[in-house]
């Protein structure tokens, strides 16, 4: 609302101005410019240079150029009507008769009206310069006020771009830590994969050394039930024999019969001593199974627990 009276105000100045200089100047000094810009011409409210510095400075320069202009060319007025009215006081003194007489009565008064006259019109345009002169001083301050809201908005908005810029700074090195983080994690998980991809073949492995282990003692078992079947069998026949010797020793024999009987005792003893290495023997092979049977249960026993950890590992991974 304000900018539109400033803009009607300072549109009516530059009329007034541009007619009163079409009706008493020459036209060789209608146009004045400063710097290269008419003061006739109109401004441009619509748009707003970028380079704020410059536009400032061209509205310094234009109120310049309007303020001084105006002031040099009715200075330059007043000069040539002064000069005017020399040369005519010049020849009325100059001039003699009655002629010169009576148009003296008549120059003077001409003089004074186009002194008035001129006078009123310097008087008209100084108005209208004035009046043009306050517009682009207030129209100034305007700007000036504008140009200040601008800056303090630039600054603003400039602070809120910092403060951004620090937010996704930050928001970047947060989301660099959480990949990290991912990378990280994913070699641990391929990590532990692998481990219990181990384990799963040494738990394999396990197993079926386990179930080899479990047919060897089987075996073993079994050699030892054969073996003290055996030496049941053996010493049931010692025994025999030994029952037998018995008998033959309590037989009344005759001296050729003598001499037979030792034969065969001594046939009996070697074969009963014979026996008797066999059961010791066997006796010590049936040591040694068991021993072996032991140590296979117990290496069984530790291949369960081992294997159990194992399963307890690749529960927890």
């Amino acid at each position: 609302m304000v900018d539109n009276e400033k803009r009607e105000n300072l549109a009516n100045a530059r009329r007034k101005l541009k007619k009163f200089r079409d009706q008493h100047l020459p036209s060789g000094s209608d146009d004045h410019s400063t710097n290269g810009t008419s003061i006739e011409s109109p401004v441009d409210y619509n748009t707003i240079p970028q380079n704020v510095t410059a536009f400032g400075n061209e509205q310094q320069t234009a109120l310049n150029g309007v303020s001084t202009s105006p002031i040099i060319n009715l200075e330059e007025q007043n000069r040539q009507h002064n000069l005017s009215i020399e040369k005519q006081k010049q020849q009325r003194q100059s001039s003699g008769g009655s002629n010169v007489s009576g148009r003296s009565s008549q120059i003077p008064g001409n003089i004074d009206e186009k002194l008035r006259r001129d006078a009123e019109n310097l008087q008209e345009q100084l108005e209208v310069h004035v009046q043009t002169i306050g517009v682009l001083v207030a129209e100034k301050t305007d700007v000036s006020a504008k140009l200040s809201q601008s800056f303090k908005q630039l600054e603003r908005k400039q602070g809120e771009m910092d403060e951004l810029y620090g937010r996704l700074k930050a928001s970047r090195e947060r989301v660099q830590e959480l990949e990290k983080q991912m990378q990280n994690s994913t070699s641990d998980v391929q990590k532990r994969e692998m481990a219990v991809k181990e384990f799963d073949k040494e738990n394999d492995r396990l197993k079926i050394e386990n179930i080899r282990h479990s047919q060897l003692i089987e075996d073993l078992k079994q050699n030892i039930n054969e073996l003290n079947e055996k030496l049941h069998n053996r010493q049931n026949t010692i025994d025999q024999l030994n029952i037998e010797l018995e008998q033959f020793k309590k037989q009344p024999q005759t001296i050729n019969d003598t001499s037979q009987a030792e034969q065969q005792i001594t046939e009996l003893q070697q074969t009963i001593t014979f026996k008797n290495n066999q059961i010791e023997e066997f006796l010590s092979s049936i040591s040694r199974m068991r021993t072996d049977n032991d140590q296979y249960q117990q290496y069984n026993t530790n291949m369960q627990h081992h294997i159990q950890e194992l399963n307890d590992q690749v529960k927890y991974f």
